[in-house]
């Protein structure tokens, strides 16, 4: 059996508390760097970075994270760990855990993740999966905290309006609003939303709010009420092959200027980036650092991981 407090496998896993906990840290931890001063918090703990997916931002701000908290990270190669394949998965996730202190893995499927947390002693920290994408959704509310006004402080009932699919993003998205209290609107195609067991699980913590989840087939619905619009690539790795089919559905769902004047004279914009521009969102959007904060969001992606790293292995410190 998992103890799923002790890793960050989903979002959904963790506490409204921790959730909240975690943001807090995120934002001190970037204050301190901003100060010019750095904590030494893990000093003396490596982690193992597993990564079958392509990654700029994950795998610069979790080596720079480290750096900066005194540990040190040891990136494995796919090709030559042969994870599942030269060994089996078990065996792997006991010998890193003689090693090191915690694993970072981005993956494709979301059972490796579990099951490297089921056969592991030390911590597993989901970095992406096809499901979800926890440590995005840690970032984006940092954002939302710092910008939008404080998740304590009667940010109850902002609406994000996520125009696209309802892909991993999304669904750790989704966990985040019902945690801390935020309307969650998703704009796809019909066949493209997320899936029912996600919902569902948001629901509790939705109802606790007074929240709501929607979802429209059109976006110019869908953001006539948001406080921030948000995208992601309408063709996740792996499935480059739907590339022609999706962007035939999809090519409604651009956030360019006139969907933009649609929405409330406030609204800002995001993307967890990499974006593909002219895509699912335009340049004149992208280019408008008076609206778009996914450059702060990429930012606080290296706050936000020290503060996951913080949170698995405090137990090392003690």
């Amino acid at each position: 059996m998992i103890d799923r407090n002790k890793h960050f496998l989903r979002l959904t896993d963790w506490s409204e508390e921790k959730v909240l906990e975690t943001i807090e840290i995120a934002s001190r931890l970037k204050a301190e760097v901003h100060a010019g001063k750095v904590s030494d918090r893990l000093h003396g703990q490596n982690i193992a970075m597993f990564f079958e997916k392509p990654s700029l931002r994950t795998i610069t701000t979790f080596q720079v994270g480290m750096n900066q908290l005194g540990g040190h990270a040891v990136l494995l190669s796919p090709d030559s760990i042969g994870l599942g394949k030269r060994e089996s998965v078990k065996d792997v996730a006991r010998c890193l855990s003689r090693w090191v202190n915690a694993i970072v893995v981005r993956c494709f499927k979301q059972q490796l993740v579990e099951e490297l947390a089921e056969y592991g002693t030390i911590p597993v920290v989901n970095a992406l999966t096809d499901d979800y994408h926890p440590c995005q959704a840690i970032a984006f509310a940092q954002m939302i905290n710092e910008n939008l006004g404080g998740f304590k402080n009667g940010n109850k009932s902002k609406t994000v309006a996520f125009i696209g699919d309802g892909n991993n993003v999304a669904n750790s998205f989704l966990a985040l609003c019902s945690k801390v209290g935020m309307n969650f609107t998703l704009a796809c195609p019909k066949g493209f939303e997320q899936p029912a067991k996600v919902v569902e699980e948001a629901q509790e913590g939705l109802k606790k709010h007074g929240c709501q989840y929607r979802v429209f087939h059109d976006p110019k619905e869908a953001v006539k009420d948001a406080d921030i619009l948000y995208s992601d690539v309408w063709v996740s790795m792996g499935q480059e092959g739907e590339k022609a089919t999706k962007q035939s559905h999809f090519l409604p769902f651009q956030i360019n200027d006139e969907l933009l004047k649609l929405a409330p004279a406030h609204c800002k914009v995001s993307h967890c980036l990499p974006a593909h521009r002219g895509e699912e969102i335009t340049d004149s959007v992208m280019d408008n650092l008076d609206v778009n904060m996914s450059f702060e969001e990429a930012e606080n992606r290296l706050h936000a991981h020290k503060a996951v790293l913080w949170q698995v292995m405090t137990p090392f410190n003690k």
